[in-house]
């Protein structure tokens, strides 16, 4: 039986100029048919333009006193990211779903503010992004499942996962082709993830994922 590993591609740094046939060009004559594809999806979300830097923002009266009854603690205690989630969900409605996710969230129904509001969802961690995104707010990105089998598609792969790894041992898999399986995708990663805070490393291979 083939022996299952990661195998880390590195490519330029990616920006919201790059376009998929980037990511296909990096791995042309790597991949075989059994294997699967990962991207990190901050690599995915900087391609589809989905972050923003503190200082293009021009936070208003609304965010300025929304944040300040946070505790600090909360992401959204910080006037920047609470700002950033106001541009791209609207202003009333991240307030109005922040009020009532909070609420659910006491009755034990999580991330309702991000459900009703997905494209305000963020990584925290953007510090660990290698410049010049070192210093933006990066939020996740969009259509992962069409993202992972047009991947799929156009590579020749088995599959292909969207994926966080921001610590050893620490993988949140955003999304997945249909064949593949996001649980068996995170055991593989969490023994040998692929370096999500270098962009130059944005990508790795699951090589032999079918036999594994």
């Amino acid at each position: 039986m083939a022996e299952l590993m990661v195998v880390p591609v590195s490519t330029s740094v990616l920006t919201s100029a790059d376009t998929w046939e980037t990511i296909i060009s990096s791995c042309v004559g790597m991949v075989h048919p059994g294997d699967v594809i990962c991207l990190t999806g901050e690599a995915a979300a900087i391609m589809q333009n989905r972050y923003i830097r503190p200082e293009e923002m021009q936070p208003g009266f609304l965010e300025r006193f929304f944040c300040r009854l946070l505790p600090e603690d909360d992401p959204f205690s910080n006037l920047y990211i609470m700002a950033s989630a106001m541009e791209t969900a609207g202003k009333w409605k991240t307030l109005i779903w922040n009020i009532l996710g909070r609420l659910c969230a006491l009755a034990g129904y999580e991330d309702i503010f991000f459900i009703h509001c997905p494209e305000a969802d963020f990584f925290s961690a953007v510090a660990e992004s290698m410049p010049p995104y070192d210093k933006c707010i990066i939020y996740r990105p969009l259509g992962v499942k069409k993202l992972c089998e047009e991947i799929a598609a156009r590579t020749g792969a088995y599959g292909a996962v969207i994926v966080e790894t921001r610590e050893w041992k620490k993988v949140t898999i955003l999304g997945t082709s249909r064949k593949v399986s996001a649980r068996k995708a995170a055991h593989i990663l969490a023994k040998a993830p692929f370096s999500s805070g270098k962009q130059h490393i944005p990508m790795a291979i699951i090589r032999n994922y079918v036999q594994g």
